[in-house]
């Protein structure tokens, strides 16, 4: 089942009225997701194909930005450690900002801006084509057939990419620290072992896990609702990526205060 989305009667009623459909899209996609694993109609090998080009298409690319943004963070971390005469608790803050906050948002920006552009491509492809349509009059269920393999695809890639991003990540703060900074190894990871939890990874992993989720949920949506030739398909993508954008941050904001709540800080600076 797909919605009509409105013609133009106004920016701001039209924003309200998309986001209404686009939660209730989202919502019913789920539901469908849910039903087609209970019942075992989850197609396997679609699963599979999504899951190996949600990887392939991203795993390079987040790879190449965490690398350049772990080694920002040391030379921040570290001119400013310095001048405060800090230098030994970088491993602490690389434990704070890789771990807790940059691996999840760089899979994130990847899930939504490489991953979501090329899913929303092709579903809008399909639906300019009338595939969608000739699928419908078939009697097939659109959101089983298309949308469920690609959002377990999106967690699946999530997971890994969060975990490879976080490795990469604080191999390149640990290598700076070492090689360019002179400092000790020790230190570093006294003070990384000391105020990183594992409790910081396990909520960097379901933030990731629900960034792609959202990625994959506005990126199905646009596509499948794409109307207007190849420009609308092109339009189509752009919004899907500036809303996904914009959904990750709102989100991160409000589990990162959730988790601050619920788990409470560790340690002290001395």
């Amino acid at each position: 089942m797909t919605y009509e989305l409105p013609n133009s009667r106004g920016p701001i009623r039209d924003v309200a009225t998309e986001g209404g459909y686009l939660i209730g899209f989202a919502v019913q996609s789920l539901v469908v997701l849910a039903a087609a694993v209970l019942r075992r109609r989850l197609s396997l090998h679609e699963t599979v194909t999504q899951t190996l080009f949600i990887g392939r298409v991203c795993t390079g690319p987040s790879l190449l930005l965490m690398v350049p943004v772990g080694v920002f963070i040391a030379v921040s971390v570290g001119e400013l450690a310095g001048r405060i005469g800090a230098g030994g608790y970088s491993g602490a803050v690389v434990a704070f900002i890789i771990v807790g906050q940059a691996s999840a948002l760089v899979c994130a920006l990847m899930l939504a801006g490489v991953a979501g552009s090329a899913i929303c491509t092709d579903l809008g492809s399909r639906k300019i084509r009338e595939e969608i349509d000739a699928m419908e009059v078939m009697g097939l269920d659109i959101l089983e057939r298309l949308v469920a393999p690609r959002l377990v695809g999106a967690v699946i890639v999530s997971l890994a990419l969060c975990s490879m991003v976080t490795v990469g990540g604080v191999a390149a703060c640990w290598l700076y620290h070492i090689y360019v900074q002179h400092l000790p190894a020790g230190t570093f990871m006294a003070t990384f072992a000391e105020y990183g939890r594992p409790a910081d990874f396990v909520m960097a992993l379901v933030k990731s896990a629900v960034f792609g989720l959202l990625a994959a949920l506005v990126a199905t949506f646009k596509g499948l609702h794409t109307k207007g030739g190849p420009r609308g398909v092109a339009d189509a993508v752009n919004e899907a990526v500036v809303i996904a954008f914009a959904l990750v941050f709102i989100v991160n904001t409000a589990l990162s205060a959730l988790y601050t709540v619920i788990v409470p800080a560790v340690g002290e600076f001395r």
